[in-house]
């Protein structure tokens, strides 16, 4: 049965997704932002690689996010 509201659904979860895969983005930015601005503030160079790999798990979690997304459109279609 069909009430309406799962297009409204679909929709809250694309719209969720992209809001969490830019929040992935953003806070990958600004770690960089952070190290590229104030090289004292990251220290060595093992910090800095850190602060990539964490950028590379917020991508990843952003791609997922987006997925999520893409399944939900797909299963309104």
């Amino acid at each position: 049965m069909d009430d309406g509201y799962a297009g409204d659904v679909a929709d809250w979860v694309v719209l969720k997704s992209i809001q969490m895969a830019n929040d992935a983005s953003m806070g990958a930015m600004e770690q960089y932002l952070l190290a590229a601005t104030y090289p004292g503030a990251v220290g060595n160079p093992e910090r800095t690689y850190e602060l990539l790999e964490r950028a590379i798990t917020r991508h990843e979690r952003a791609i997922e996010h987006l997925e999520l997304a893409a399944s939900a459109i797909d299963a309104e279609t």
